[in-house]
This record gives C-alpha cells, structure tokens and sequence, in this order.
C-alpha cells in the first residue's frame, strides 16, 4: 500500500470536492503563544462547536 502525502491545500480541495467539511482545522496560537494563551483559545474553540469543559479553570 503506498501513501501519499498531501499539502494543507491539496487537502483542503479534496474535502471541498467531496462536499466535506474539516470542523476542527481551526487556528489557536503560533509559535510565540504561551500554553496558557493556546489552552484558553483551545477552550473556547472546543465550547463553539458543542463541547462542554468540566474542569477548566
């Protein structure tokens, strides 16, 4: 079985061919975020699409 590497793009057509949607491909920091920045932007992303967080603080 051979595997093909896809770029972002290439995926992204893919799926927008297939009348798919990626739903968690979202931006949440960069390299110069600090882990609290990407934990509260990873939290508000997850609560917008559906999630309930027990423990966040």
């Amino acid at each position: 079985m051979k595997i093909k590497i896809q770029s972002i793009k290439n995926y992204f057509k893919s799926k927008k061919e297939k009348g798919l949607k990626p739903l968690f491909f979202y931006k949440i920091g960069d390299q110069n975020s600090s882990r609290e920045e990407l934990k509260k932007n990873l939290i508000k992303l997850l609560e917008a699409n559906g999630f309930k967080i027990n423990n966040k603080k």
